[in-house]
C-alpha cells in the first residue's frame, strides 16, 4: 500500500533533532492514479502531478509540479516503452496539449498542437509513438479520434475510426485495437451498465485499411485494450465489476484473469508480463505469467499543498442563503458552508466558528438578535442549531439529527418557534424553548412532496406555508396556528398561488397567484406560432384576515366616512400603535376564502414578495430575460397606484416583520454581490453611505482535507436523500459509504475527491451520475483558446483554409468568422501572417491566436500568388465548436437535400433546451412544405423540451381553406403534411431519450439507428456540495402509462437498427442517413401527400318558375 512521508513533518523531525518541540514525522497514506509501467519503471499520478517509482515499490520521484494558482488537470502520463521519457497533457498555454521531458527531469518539450481543451494520453507505442484521444476533426461533431504523434519529428497519424477513445497497436503494428464510446464519452459512473453506450472493443486492419469489426461480447464493456504475446488483455465488467480479462486476439476465448470484488479495476498499463493496476487509490502489480496480484508500495514524499489551508477570497460569490434580521440592522449569510453576521458598514463582521469538516446551511437571526439559527451536520446528518450571533462559544444542537436534507427554515418573529422542511416533503414545527419538534404537514400524504416557502405572520401567532396538492400540482396556500395546532387551506387547486406575506398589521396576506391570461400572439395564425401564449400571468392579491376590512387599493366612493384623517395623522397613529406593542387582531376564519381582493396593477413576471404599511415589494421579471429584474414598488393608496423601480437588477430581497427595512442583493457576474440594509420606501436611497454591508474583503479559512472530507458524507447523504429509489436498489448505503471512507484521509487534490466520488456513486448503478468540477470564478485555461472557424492545415508558407464551416446562411451574425459579411476568405486560402506575425514555422496558430477572442485580428491570406489583408474576429473555443457542431448539420441539411432532391428536409437537435427549441422553431417550419423530414437528436444531450417537439410533430392538417386558386392553407396551421423518420443513436442520452421513446410509443414515425444510452431517470441538478460542485443524483423515473419501467440503464431500441461504422464514418459516410433516406423515399412513395385541390363548387339551380 502507498505510505506518503509528508515533508513538511519531514522538516519538523529535523527540527526536532535541533531541539525544537515541534513534533514527529508521521507516514501518511496517499492516492495514486493513472499508472503507466515501462520495464521496472511505474508513472502515476498524485495531487495532479506526474510521480515515478520502481515497480518493486520504494521512494517516489516527482517530475512534475503544477503551478501555484493554476487550473490544473489531470496529466495523464505515460511513459515511453524504453523508458527514458515521459508524456504528460498540461495546459500551460491555454489549450491541453501534451508535453514530453526526459525521465531523469528537464524542461518539458511541447509535442502536439491540437489546441483544444479536452485531451487524454492513451499510451506510447514504440514504432508509432505516443497514442491520444481528442475531438475529431472529421465525422459527428460529438465523436473522438485517436492519433499518434512521433515525439521525435512530429509527425502526426490519424486512425481513421470515428467514436474513438482509447487504442493499442499489436507488436507487430498490423492491428489497431480500439474502444468506441462507453461512460468515458457520457461521463457518467455506474457498475454493470448495459444501456446503448456500451464501451466496444474493435479491431482494424492497419494494413488494408477496411472497415473494423467489432471483437468480444456484446453483452459487457470492454475498456483498455492492452496486447501481450498472443493474447489481448482488456477490462471488462462482464461479472459485474470490472476486472483483467484474456481474449483471443479476434475478441473470442474470454479468460477471467483477477477476481476482485472489493474495486473495480479503473485504470491499467502493460510492459512485458506485468500490468499495473489501480483499483481504489491504489497500485498493483499483476504478473500475467504467474497470476499473482502484488501491492506497490510507494513512500510519497510531498509538501501537500493542495491540502494546505488557504485564506478564500470574495467567499460571498458562494452565497447560498441571506436573511435580514427581524430589527434590521443585520443579516445571516451562508457561504461555502459558513455563516457570516454582518450588518452595514461599520458594523464588525462575524464568522461563526464552527469545525472546518461541517457544513451550515439556512442560517437566520432570532428575534432578540442575539443567536443563529441554522441547520449543521456535525452530528453526521443535518440538525438545527442555535449559536451565538456575536461568534462567540461553539453552538449547541436544538434537534437531533435528520436522516434526510432540510430545504427550508423560518423562525417566528417572537422567537418561539422554528419552521423548516425536509426532502421528504414534511413541515416541523420546533419549539426553540423546549426543543420538542412537531409535524405540521405531511405532503407525501398529498401525493406530493414540496414544500414552496414558509412564512409567520408579524407576531408569530400563524404560520403560512405553500406546496403543491394532489394530481394537479398546483401550488396552494395554507394558514396553520401553533396554539390550536390547526391548518386551513385558503386557496384552492385552480390557479398557482405562492409567496404569502403579512401585512404588518395583521389585517392582510398578501400573495401572488398566476390567474392572468392575456393571450400575447392573437390567434393561430402567422408565422412560426408554436400555440397560444400567456407570457405576463401573475398579479397580486389579498385576503382579509377580518371581516369589514376595506381594501386598502379600493377607490374612494360617497359613501365612504366623511371623518377621514389626513396621511399625517394616519402615519401619527400608526407609530403610536407601534408604540403600544399591542397584539395582531385573530384571523377571522369564516368566510376567508371569500375575502379575496385584487391589486389594481399590470400583471407581470413577478417573483418574491414583501409588505410595509405602505408598499409593496415584488421583482418583476418582465424584459429581464436570464438577467436579474428590477424590485419594484408599489405604493398601497386608493387613489394613486403608483409603481416605481425602487432598485434595478436586484437577485434577492428580504424583509423586516415590521416592513421597515430591505436587504437587497444585486449578483455582479464573478464579482462579489452588492448586499444593502435600506429603508422600505418608494425608492433606495441614492445616499448609500452607511448601508452597504462591505464582505468585499472578507476571507475564510478553507481547510481543504477537512472540505473534503464533509463533501464526501455530503455527497453520500445527498444520493440517500435525493435517490429516486428509498431502498437504492437494495444496495447497503452505509456499508457502501463504510468502504470508502478510509480513502477521504488520503485525498491528494480535489480531483482526487471526484474520483472517489465516482467509485462510491457507481455502486448505486444509474445513469446521470457525473461530477461537475467545482466553482472556482478563475479564468479556465480554455479562455485562452481563440479560433478562426475553420478547419486548417499546416503548410511550410502558413496554414491553408481546408473548409470554412458553414452555418445558416439566412442568419449573418451566426456565421463564421471567416464567412462574416464583408470578409474576403475562401476554401484553399493560406493564412501567411497573423496580425503581422509569419505564420510560417508555426507548429499552429494558437499561439498567435491566443487571448484574441472576441478582438479584431489582421490576417494575411495568400491566393492565386497574391497577398490581402482581412480584418476577422476570432471566436471563443466553445463557440468554435458551436460553429462546428453547425457545419456538420448542415452539411446533413446539404446531402438530403441534394439525394432527394428538395423534396425531404432536415433538423438535428444537439439537445433538447431553450437553445434546440429555437433552432426546432427555426427548421421544422422551414421544412413544412416538404414531402418527408428526417429528425435527427443523434448525439442529444437531453434537457426538457421533448414534449413540445413531440405536440408538434403530432399536429396533423385535417382540412384545408382555398380560394380564388389562391394556395391551399391547412388546419391545425402550419403542421407537417408529410412522413417522418427519427435518427438516434448510441450517444442520444437524457431528454433525446424520452423524446426517442415519445416517438415510438405515440407511434408517430419509426426510429432508425442504435440503441440509445439508457440514461431514463430524470434529475433537478440541485444537489450542490459547498464548492457548488455536483455528484449528480438521478431523481425521478419515469414509466409508460402501464407501469413499466422505461430507458433507465437499456435505453430506446430503434425499430430500424442501422450502425455506423467507425472507418466508413470517418471517412464522411452516414449510413444511417442513407438508410433514412432511402426508407422516407419509399414511404413517400408508398403513402404520396395527398394534392390540397378543392372540389368544384355547387352550382346554385334556378328558381323555379311560378
Amino acid at each position: 500500500m502507498l505510505q506518503r512521508s509528508s515533508l513538511r513533518n519531514s522538516l519538523l523531525s529535523c527540527a526536532a533533532l535541533m531541539g525544537f518541540s515541534l513534533g514527529v514525522a508521521q507516514a501518511e497514506p496517499g492516492y495514486l492514479r493513472e499508472p503507466s509501467i515501462s520495464g521496472q519503471t511505474v508513472l502515476f499520478n498524485a495531487e495532479q502531478s506526474v510521480w515515478s517509482v520502481p515497480l518493486a515499490g520504494g521512494q517516489a520521484q516527482r517530475l512534475t509540479t503544477v503551478p501555484q494558482g493554476a487550473n490544473a488537470i489531470d496529466p495523464h502520463p505515460v511513459i515511453s516503452p524504453d523508458g527514458t521519457q515521459i508524456a504528460f497533457a498540461a495546459n500551460f498555454d491555454g489549450p491541453t496539449e501534451i508535453y514530453v521531458m526526459p525521465r531523469s527531469g528537464g524542461t518539458p518539450h511541447r509535442l502536439t498542437f491540437e489546441n483544444v481543451a479536452r485531451l487524454k494520453i492513451i499510451g506510447w507505442d514504440a514504432h508509432a509513438g505516443v497514442l491520444y484521444a481528442s475531438p475529431a476533426a472529421t465525422g459527428p461533431y460529438y465523436t473522438q479520434t485517436v492519433s499518434a504523434i512521433d515525439p521525435k519529428t512530429g509527425a502526426t497519424r490519424v486512425f481513421p475510426l470515428s467514436g474513438v477513445n482509447d487504442a493499442a497497436l499489436s507488436p507487430d503494428g498490423h492491428w489497431l485495437y480500439a474502444i468506441r464510446f462507453g461512460l468515458a464519452t457520457t461521463g457518467d459512473h455506474m457498475r454493470a451498465y448495459r444501456g446503448g453506450a456500451l464501451s466496444q472493443l474493435w479491431r482494424f486492419d492497419l494494413q488494408n485499411g477496411k472497415e473494423a469489426e467489432r471483437i468480444g461480447t456484446h453483452d459487457a464493456n470492454l475498456i483498455r485494450p492492452m496486447p501481450w504475446r498472443d493474447r489481448l488483455i482488456v477490462i471488462s465488467d462482464e461479472d459485474g465489476r470490472y476486472n483483467l480479462w484474456s481474449l483471443a486476439t479476434d475478441g473470442s476465448d474470454a479468460k477471467q484473469l483477477t477476481h476482485f470484488t472489493d474495486y473495480s479495476v479503473l485504470e491499467a498499463s502493460i510492459s512485458g508480463d506485468h500490468i499495473v493496476l489501480r483499483k481504489g487509490a491504489d497500485l498493483f502489480d499483476f504478473n500475467l505469467a504467474s497470476g499473482e496480484t502484488t501491492p506497490v508500495k510507494v513512500d510519497l514524499t510531498s509538501d501537500n499543498l493542495p491540502r494546505s489551508p488557504y485564506w478564500l477570497e470574495k467567499p460571498t460569490r458562494f452565497l447560498t442563503s441571506s436573511t435580514i434580521s427581524p430589527k434590521g440592522d443585520a443579516a445571516a449569510f451562508t457561504m461555502r458552508g459558513h455563516v457570516v453576521v454582518a450588518g452595514a458598514s461599520p458594523r464588525r463582521v462575524v464568522v461563526l466558528a464552527t469545525p472546518d469538516n461541517v457544513r451550515l446551511r439556512l442560517a437566520q437571526i432570532t428575534s432578540d438578535g442575539k443567536s443563529v439559527i441554522a441547520f449543521s451536520d456535525a452530528g453526521g446528518d443535518s440538525a438545527l442549531w442555535r449559536f451565538a450571533a456575536d461568534g462567540s462559544g461553539k453552538g449547541e444542537a436544538i434537534t437531533q439529527p435528520s436522516s434526510t436534507e432540510p430545504v427550508a427554515l423560518s423562525l417566528s418573529p417572537d422567537g418561539k418557534y422554528a419552521a423548516h422542511t425536509d426532502l421528504l416533503g414534511r413541515l416541523w414545527l420546533t419549539d426553540l424553548s423546549t426543543k420538542a419538534d412537531k409535524l405540521v404537514d405531511n405532503a407525501t400524504l398529498d401525493g406530493t412532496n414540496v414544500f414552496d416557502s414558509v412564512s409567520w405572520s408579524p407576531d408569530g401567532h400563524v404560520l403560512a406555508y405553500v406546496r403543491t396538492r394532489g394530481a394537479n400540482l398546483r401550488r396552494q396556500i395554507a394558514l396553520y396556528v401553533p396554539a390550536t395546532g390547526q391548518s386551513n387551506w385558503v386557496t384552492d387547486g385552480r390557479y398557482e398561488s405562492y409567496t404569502p406575506s403579512f401585512s404588518p398589521d395583521g389585517k392582510w396576506l398578501w400573495f401572488l397567484s398566476d390567474r392572468t391570461f392575456s393571450l400575447a400572439n392573437g390567434s393561430p395564425w402567422g408565422d412560426r406560432n408554436i400555440g397560444p401564449a400567456f407570457p405576463k400571468r401573475t398579479g397580486l392579491y389579498a385576503l382579509a384576515l377580518q371581516s369589514g376590512e376595506r381594501f386598502p387599493f379600493q377607490p374612494a366612493t360617497e359613501l365612504d366616512p366623511t371623518d377621514k384623517k389626513p396621511d399625517a395623522d394616519k402615519k401619527d397613529d400608526k407609530k403610536k400603535d407601534g408604540d403600544k406593542k399591542k397584539s395582531l387582531p385573530a384571523i377571522e376564519w369564516a368566510g376567508i376564502t371569500t375575502r379575496l381582493y385584487q391589486a389594481p396593477i399590470p400583471a407581470g413576471d413577478y417573483e418574491g414578495l414583501g409588505v410595509s404599511d405602505d408598499y409593496l415589494f415584488t421583482i418583476d421579471n418582465s424584459g429581464s430575460g436570464d438577467g436579474p429584474g428590477d424590485l419594484k414598488s408599489i405604493h398601497i393608496d386608493n387613489n394613486e397606484h403608483k409603481i416605481e423601480t425602487y432598485a434595478a437588477k436586484i437577485s434577492g430581497f428580504d424583509i423586516t416583520p415590521d416592513g421597515k427595512t430591505l436587504l437587497t442583493l444585486s449578483r455582479r457576474g464573478k464579482n462579489a454581490p452588492e448586499l444593502l440594509l435600506t429603508p422600505a420606501g418608494e425608492k433606495q436611497p441614492k445616499e448609500l453611505a452607511g448601508k452597504k454591508i462591505e464582505l468585499d474583503h472578507l476571507r475564510l479559512r478553507i481547510d481543504p482535507g477537512q472540505e473534503w472530507a464533509d463533501e464526501f458524507v455530503d455527497a453520500w447523504r445527498l444520493h440517500r436523500d435525493h435517490y429516486y429509489d428509498r431502498e437504492l436498489h437494495g444496495v447497503d448505503w452505509k456499508a457502501v459509504r463504510a468502504h470508502f471512507a478510509p480513502l477521504v484521509d488520503r485525498l491528494g487534490d480535489r480531483a482526487d475527491l471526484d474520483d472517489l466520488l465516482g467509485q462510491m456513486v457507481a455502486e448505486i448503478g444509474a445513469m446521470h451520475s457525473q461530477l461537475h468540477a467545482p466553482t472556482t470564478f478563475d479564468q479556465p485555461a480554455s479562455s485562452l483558446i481563440a479560433g478562426l472557424g475553420a478547419h486548417l492545415t499546416h503548410e511550410d508558407k502558413g496554414f491553408r483554409i481546408d473548409h470554412i464551416y458553414q452555418g445558416d446562411r439566412d442568419l449573418p451574425d451566426q456565421q463564421s468568422p471567416l464567412a462574416a459579411p464583408g470578409v474576403d476568405a475562401r476554401n484553399g486560402d493560406l493564412i501567411t501572417a497573423i496580425n503581422g506575425q509569419p505564420t510560417a514555422g508555426q507548429p499552429d496558430l494558437g499561439s498567435l491566436l491566443a487571448d484574441q477572442a472576441g478582438k479584431q485580428v489582421l490576417l494575411t491570406l495568400a491566393r492565386s500568388g497574391k497577398d490581402h489583408k482581412i480584418i476577422v474576429t476570432p471566436v471563443s473555443y466553445m463557440k468554435e465548436r458551436d460553429l462546428r457542431a453547425r457545419d456538420w448539420e448542415v452539411s446533413r441539411a446539404d446531402i438530403v437535400d441534394r439525394a432527394s432532391h428538395g423534396r425531404i428536409g432536415y433538423l438535428h437537435l444537439q439537445s433538447m433546451v431553450g437553445d434546440d427549441m429555437e433552432a426546432f422553431a427555426r427548421e421544422f417550419y422551414a421544412n413544412i412544405d416538404k414531402d418527408g423530414l428526417i429528425v435527427d437528436v443523434r448525439g442529444n444531450t437531453g434537457g426538457n423540451i421533448d414534449s413540445w417537439v413531440l405536440t408538434q410533430l403530432m399536429r396533423r392538417p385535417w382540412m384545408f381553406w382555398g380560394r380564388y386558386g389562391n394556395a391551399p392553407s391547412v388546419d391545425m396551421q402550419q403542421s407537417f403534411q408529410g412522413r417522418l423518420i427519427v435518427l438516434s443513436d448510441e450517444m442520444t442520452y437524457s431528454d433525446g431519450e424520452t423524446f426517442s421513446q415519445g416517438i415510438k410509443s405515440l407511434h408517430i414515425a419509426p426510429l432508425l439507428g442504435e440503441r440509445t444510452a439508457g440514461a431514463g431517470v430524470w434529475l433537478s441538478d440541485g444537489d450542490r456540495l459547498i464548492d457548488n460542485g455536483n455528484a449528480r443524483t438521478a431523481e425521478n423515473p419515469y414509466f409508460d402509462l402501464n407501469g413499466q419501467w422505461l430507458v433507465e440503464n437499456r435505453g430506446v431500441a430503434p425499430d430500424i437498427e442501422v450502425e455506423n461504422m467507425p472507418v466508413a464514418t470517418f471517412n464522411g459516410q452516414d449510413q444511417q442517413l442513407d438508410a433514412a433516406l432511402t426508407w422516407l423515399g419509399k414511404d413517400m412513395a408508398d403513402h404520396p401527400r395527398p394534392a390540397l385541390k378543392p372540389a368544384p363548387f355547387p352550382v346554385q339551380q334556378p328558381a323555379a318558375p311560378k
